[in-house]
């Protein structure tokens, strides 16, 4: 059975752009209006909402087949696609979405507990009762899924669990069978990863304790044997319930998320089980998931970090093709850094897909405009889709390059592309005449105005057809195409005034256009005169611009 690493629809790759609904939003059909109005508002394609573990099977056997197809039928209705998050024995490193039936009989459903022998609010990955109920009811969803949609493919994807792992003040589960787990030997598996990676922070950690084999988790890995324990259980876990849906149905994409912990930076104490869910697919615990699991299609970062190292730090960890963990960000904030950040994943990191969390929350109180952080979210998604039918065979051959705006940047330079050429991209108006460009759809209001019209978060994607021709998507952007300065060490007199830059440049046509539905180019519109001697615009409303080189 291989891994995904595409979410597919209909044999072809689907870009997946849209959100996350809140938590409770789909127990109730009736009051979804303003999640779907939210996803046409932001301009998604796919709404991704729970599938709550005591929704479908409220009494034990006993399971809500119409409670699935009536959401299918209304994504139908909508024209949305569909990636259901299964709350079962996780949510936020709770259980808080498991039936009644499970919670009332600790006995038989096993939880963690602490050391004081506390129980808490959390089942233990150790307990095969608890695996067996699990995978029990999450077969029966991809049955329904399978049967009612599986030539329609409404339904894209499905989230196994929701940031697993223990979060109640406790590294590891302390009952008899998280002790017996604890104690004993470290398995095989884990060892050989270290020994054929022994770069990773895994083998690091066994190196750093001995190398030790055949010796309990404390032993082999010190500190961390702990949280450790609890990954490989979890991970065995998860694996196990998506090896069993995809015996069901293989072409299905299934992924699990990550509450992110501190990084390399840390944060709050930096405790596991209190700062983070012990055991989650944390950056520090990759390596354990990657041993472990044979199944998943990818592992998904939730990323709404707000600091740029944090945010590129998470989207580099999780961005992994080429060990078959493509990136996916299944939660994301709609404002600040990933407005631009969202543009690096797609062009430097393989994105496949990108969604945005409370998608509710990005419309105004009336709840049918998108808000500021949903005008943000719909030029994002309007820009991506707008290259949707390129991007992956751009991006697999290495021909999309994204430019995004740090904070207090005026602009990059961007050099390594076929032909010698190389690119000035303008972040903001430095100076009016920086930034005198545009159409009498998006004019400057006057020379004195635009120098105080600094915008934040602009950025842009750019691939390269071929040596002479480029296409652009972007945001607040203003870039000018040249040959790198020649080699005995001159500087063209052009480059000495920024506004001969362009007028200079060898260009032979710059135009606004679309994709067909073949990935074939399509003009619009051409820009001439005015409107194509200060440099090559961008703004999200303009369609793609392709710019060609003499």
């Amino acid at each position: 059975m291989s891994k995904m690493d595409r979410i597919m629809v209909k044999g072809k790759p689907f870009l997946s752009l849209g959100g996350q609904s809140h938590n409770s939003s789909s127990y109730v059909l009736g009051k979804m209006g303003p999640t779907f109005r939210a996803i046409h508002a932001v301009g998604g394609n796919t709404l991704a909402t729970p599938i709550p573990w005591d929704r479908f099977e409220p009494e034990e056997g006993t399971f809500d087949r119409k409670f699935v197809t009536d959401l299918i039928d209304e994504a139908r209705r909508q024209n949305i696609r569909l990636s259901f998050l299964w709350f079962a024995t996780w949510k936020n490193g709770t259980m808080q979405y498991c039936p009644a039936w499970v919670k009332r009989d600790p006995a038989r459903f096993q939880r963690c507990l602490q050391k004081d022998g506390t129980p808490i609010h959390q089942l233990s990955a150790h307990s095969r009762e608890n695996l067996t109920a699990d995978k029990k009811a999450f077969c029966e969803l991809i049955r329904v899924i399978k049967e009612y949609d599986a030539q329609e493919q409404t339904v894209i994807a499905v989230q196994i669990e929701n940031e697993a792992g223990i979060q109640g003040g406790t590294r590891r589960d302390f009952s008899e069978l998280g002790q017996k787990a604890f104690e004993s030997a470290v398995p095989g598996e884990l060892i050989r990863y270290c020994e054929e990676n022994p770069e990773s922070v895994l083998a690091g950690i066994w190196s750093g304790n001995g190398r030790k084999k055949n010796a309990p988790w404390a032993e082999t890995f010190g500190y961390y044997g702990a949280e450790a324990v609890t990954a490989y259980a979890i991970a065995n876990y998860i694996d196990e319930i998506c090896a069993a849906g995809k015996e069901i149905y293989p072409d299905l994409f299934m992924y699990l998320n990550v509450w992110m912990g501190g990084g390399v930076r840390g944060a709050g104490q930096n405790l596991a089980g209190m700062d983070w869910p012990s055991g989650c697919a944390t950056i520090h615990n990759l390596d354990i998931y990657y041993a472990v699991l044979r199944h998943i299609d990818t592992i998904a970062p939730d990323n709404y970090q707000a600091g740029l190292f944090r945010h590129r730090e998470v989207t580099d960890a999780y961005a992994h093709p080429e060990k078959g963990y493509p990136l996916f960000v299944p939660e994301s904030g709609a404002r600040g850094v990933n407005l631009g950040q969202m543009f690096y994943a797609f062009g430097e990191k393989k994105a496949i897909g990108y969604h945005i969390f409370g998608v509710e929350s990005c419309l105004n109180p009336d709840f049918e405009t998108p808000n500021e952080g949903g005008q943000e979210a719909l030029k994002n998604f309007t820009m991506l889709q707008n290259v949707s039918s390129i991007l992956f065979d751009y991006q697999d051959r290495g021909k999309v390059r994204s430019a995004v705006q740090e904070d207090g940047e005026d602009g990059i330079v961007l050099s390594g592309f076929d032909g010698g050429w190389q690119m000035r991209v303008l972040f903001h108006p430095n100076t009016a005449g920086d930034w005198l460009s545009g159409d009498f759809r998006h004019r400057i209001r006057d020379r004195a105005s635009a120098g105080q019209e600094r915008p934040r978060n602009a950025r842009a994607l750019i691939f390269q057809e071929s040596e002479k021709v480029f296409y652009f998507v972007g945001e607040q952007v203003r870039v000018t195409i040249e040959k790198i300065p020649p080699i005995d060490g001159s500087i063209p007199n052009h480059y000495m005034n920024a506004s001969l830059m362009n007028t200079n440049a060898e260009i032979v046509s710059v135009t606004e256009g679309h994709f067909d539905e073949n990935g074939s180019y399509v003009t619009d519109l051409v820009r001439s005169g005015d409107e194509a001697r200060h440099a090559t615009w961008l703004r999200w409303d303009v369609g793609v611009v392709r710019v060609e080189m003499v």
